[in-house]
């Protein structure tokens, strides 16, 4: 028996706003992906002990650009409208009145900065010193798009003062305890766009190393009543982002980390909704990560999809490819393990800016 593979839908724009999406999921026509040029590796900082910044080898930048070059190709020929920032040199100091920092870090992940939820576009908080201006890479994209209509926000910014941070958080003999944060206090919001996965009203949120209580707090009061924020704990000892987590591929099927299992029924949000959690496959990549802001051994989820079913992903990963096809998708081999070394994958290193769909709510037992 032969199967067939779904039709793709076009990507041709359809009328409507310019900054568009609710669902990580729904077809793409638009997206902004990162650049490995000017990028340095992370200076000492209160969110990243014990390490000093220095220049990644040029070798390094050009083969990490070779392939984020060829991925922006490769969504341009899936007719993605593909947009990019402009490099900053991060080698430059950091300072404010509250603190210094040695230098930033990278554009590479645009996804750690900015989170688009329906038609508006904004910058998270972020609590990593090094990254504090990191979002000045993206304000030409932004400016763009408010000037053809977007809403554009800029969360509250933080002091990251040496108060924000949890004393003593970074002694590896420190148990994970989600009821006394690891890294931040709650004297000031924070967080970065990657601790939410969106699914249309309902947003996931994973409480890390970069975000508090009081950043997700703020964006459910920002986002208002039409939004649902759910906190969900997963059993990691110091994790950062969520999509390398709990990654929703369409309406009904979710990946879920065997490695980091969600706390106190989590997942119920799921399961009670008629919802497919899956397991996926290790990585077929050798465990190498050591640091905990170093890019993750589940790597391999960190994939993205141009609609429902279609998604792209690391063409090492061949037993993950496997798993995704059997699951119904059609998925897109790209190279991208030189880009690893600057923050993450497919996921991590793009922004969504425009998905057709509309505002809906995927759990039905919320809507009573």
């Amino acid at each position: 028996m032969t199967q067939v593979s779904p039709q793709r839908p076009s990507r041709a724009r359809a009328s409507g706003p310019v900054v568009c999406s609710y669902t990580e999921w729904d077809p793409l026509e638009e997206i902004i992906v990162g650049t490995a040029r000017g990028a340095v590796r992370p200076a000492a900082a209160p969110s990243r002990p014990g390490t000093q910044s220095d220049r990644h080898p040029p070798e390094a930048i050009d083969a990490a650009e070779r392939q984020l070059d060829g991925f922006a190709a490769l969504l341009a020929a899936e007719g993605v409208v593909v947009r990019r920032p402009e490099p900053l040199d991060q080698a430059r100091r950091v300072q404010t009145p509250d603190f210094v920092a040695d230098a930033g870090r990278a554009q590479t992940c645009p996804r750690d900065v900015l989170l688009v939820v329906g038609d508006q576009i904004i910058e998270a908080t972020m609590s990593d010193r090094a990254r504090y201006f990191e979002h000045l890479a993206y304000r030409p994209l932004i400016r763009e798009y408010f000037r053809q209509g977007a809403r554009w926000t800029a969360a509250p910014k933080p002091s990251m003062a040496d108060q924000m941070y949890v004393p003593g958080y970074e002694e590896a003999s420190r148990p994970y305890d989600l009821a006394s944060h690891p890294n931040l206090t709650e004297t000031e919001p924070c967080f970065d766009a990657a601790c939410f996965a969106r699914l249309g009203r309902d947003i996931v949120w994973q409480p890390d190393l970069v975000s508090n209580q009081f950043g997700a707090d703020w964006l459910q009061r920002h986002l208002g009543p039409e939004y649902r924020i759910h906190r969900i704990e997963f059993a990691q000892r110091q994790p950062i982002h969520i999509d390398a987590t709990m990654v929703p591929l369409r309406p009904g099927l979710v990946l879920a980390n065997p490695e980091r299992p969600a706390r106190h029924g989590g997942m119920d949000l799921f399961t009670s909704n008629g919802w497919q959690v899956v397991a996926p496959v290790p990585s077929a990549r050798p465990k190498r990560k050591t640091r905990p802001w170093e890019v993750s051994e589940w790597i391999s989820m960190n994939v993205l999809c141009l609609d429902e079913h279609t998604v792209v992903v690391e063409q090492a990963e061949e037993p993950f490819i496997d798993q995704l096809k059997g699951l119904g998708f059609d998925v897109i081999p790209c190279p991208f393990d030189a880009v690893y070394g600057f923050g993450g994958s497919f996921h991590c290193c793009t922004t969504d800016i425009r998905r057709r769909g509309t505002l809906q709510s995927y759990f039905p037992a919320l809507d009573g």
